[in-house]
């Protein structure tokens, strides 16, 4: 039985000149999950294996025609064509893919439901990855009309965008075949390799997808022109954050996928950045001032401590299970963040690393449990005393054992004290003793 749940996130700066990241409310997510992404040593680093590939095609249109794999789990394969609003394409689907193991084509399941008015299971095409956003069904063939400037991106429809953030899409498989044909423009994905030689003036649609070996940024070409000195560091950066996540977790995300960053203007009245894949940023991370922007994340003025901390909300929920971050959403994603910090060697300038135990000494004189629910790096702060007593890879032992785990697990009877104990027997197989004296130390509930 899948368990229901409506989340709440407390809010949370990624730094203190910036407005606060947030996850929408009144979402149920379920529970289960197959076919997770899991770490294969391969010498050189992690497989991406369900990754879709990209479209080979040139910097200018017309477009043309091109035929490709679509996998069912991944989240938007971007077909390479640029449509202004009112331009077309046409669209044709043939094979088959997968929900929960039975199969089903193009035009999806109607026994399924519905979403954003689609079958699910449908073939669906959509102008950008703007936050929920519509999308045009598609099926076994249509022709899709944009609605707005925008890159093209087509996929299975099975739930809303929040939803694939939990994991929804890890229920998938299987791959269709598309074909997209078109007379409009071209937005070419270029090589992290090839960045500094590339012709971004050439690029007419005035749009790229930058491509590192596990992220993807989705940006202005006259952008990348601007920080081509930078930009190569800046995803090596981006990869190390993700590696060093991988390495804690122990699994990655999204069955592979490599991440996208997107600029989504859309979300910039109630987060700054919105974790998922892709993750949703405001345009500013692309195009602000110096210390944000992400392709100089490779730079020590650089603020990367709210890049390390959407990668760390992906890794929290690699599995689909995530209901043992329930009381505070925003607490467990920072366990990575620091571990990424610390071992890239920028905790120097970072926003929040050297104060969010500040409050630690007050709270522990006079506890009281609401105050360290509600408080993000005061739940931080407890958390990261399991590292100081019990060593470095407590959580990396913690996280290997949650990689078998389900939400069905926790047997969440709707109080915390059910959530803390399972996280309490969690902690106490890796610690190898009983870890609730500082569950008690720290008014935690366990009963």
């Amino acid at each position: 039985m899948w368990m229901m749940i409506t989340v709440f996130s407390a809010l949370i700066a990624c730094s203190d000149d910036k407005p606060p990241e947030s996850t929408p409310t009144d979402t149920t997510r379920p529970t289960t999950s197959t076919d997770t992404g899991t770490l294969t040593d391969t010498g050189v680093g992690y497989t991406t294996e369900t990754d879709a590939g990209v479209v080979p095609v040139p910097p200018a249109g017309p477009y043309g025609s091109y035929t490709f794999d679509v996998p069912a789990v991944a989240n938007w394969v971007n077909t390479g064509l640029y449509l202004r609003a009112g331009e077309t394409a046409e669209i044709t689907a043939a094979g088959t893919w997968t929900v929960d193991g039975a199969s089903l084509g193009p035009d999806g399941d109607p026994g399924l439901d519905e979403e954003r008015g689609c079958t699910k299971g449908m073939l669906v095409a959509r102008s950008g990855l703007r936050f929920e956003e519509a999308v045009t069904c598609i099926g076994e063939g249509a022709t899709f009309t944009a609605p707005s400037d925008d890159i093209v991106y087509v996929g299975m429809i099975f739930s809303t965008d929040l939803g694939e953030t939990y994991g929804d899409r890890l229920r998938l498989g299987g791959a269709i075949e598309v074909t997209v044909t078109s007379e409009g423009d071209t937005v070419p994905t270029v090589a992290a390799d090839a960045v500094a030689t590339y012709d971004f003036d050439a690029v007419a649609s005035g749009q790229v997808e930058l491509e590192s070996d596990y992220n993807l940024v989705t940006i202005d070409a006259a952008q990348v022109a601007l920080d081509r000195d930078e930009a190569v560091e800046g995803l090596a950066t981006l990869d190390s954050i993700y590696t060093i996540e991988a390495d804690m977790r122990g699994m990655t995300p999204f069955s592979g996928q490599r991440v996208r960053w997107y600029p989504d203007e859309t979300i910039s009245a109630f987060a700054y950045m919105l974790a998922g894949n892709p993750v949703r940023c405001d345009p500013g991370l692309m195009t602000g001032n110096d210390s944000q922007r992400i392709l100089r994340s490779g730079e020590t003025g650089t603020d990367i401590w709210g890049f390390a901390h959407e990668l760390g909300h992906t890794f929290t929920l690699a599995n689909g299970a995530w209901v043992y971050m329930y009381t505070n959403l925003e607490s467990w994603p920072n366990l990575f963040t620091l571990r990424a910090l610390e071992e890239l060697g920028r905790t120097d300038d970072q926003p929040n690393y050297d104060s969010y135990c500040d409050g630690r000494e007050a709270f522990l004189s006079a506890p009281e449990y609401e105050q360290v629910r509600d408080d993000p790096f005061l739940q931080l702060c407890f958390l990261k005393e399991f590292e100081a007593v019990y060593g470095d890879d407590f959580y990396d032992d913690f996280y290997r054992g949650m990689n078998e785990q389900s939400n069905d697990d926790l047997r969440y009877d709707g109080t915390d004290a059910s959530i803390w104990r399972y996280v309490r027997d969690r902690f106490d197989l890796s610690a190898g003793e009983d870890t609730s004296y500082l569950f008690e130390e720290w008014a935690i509930p366990l009963e």
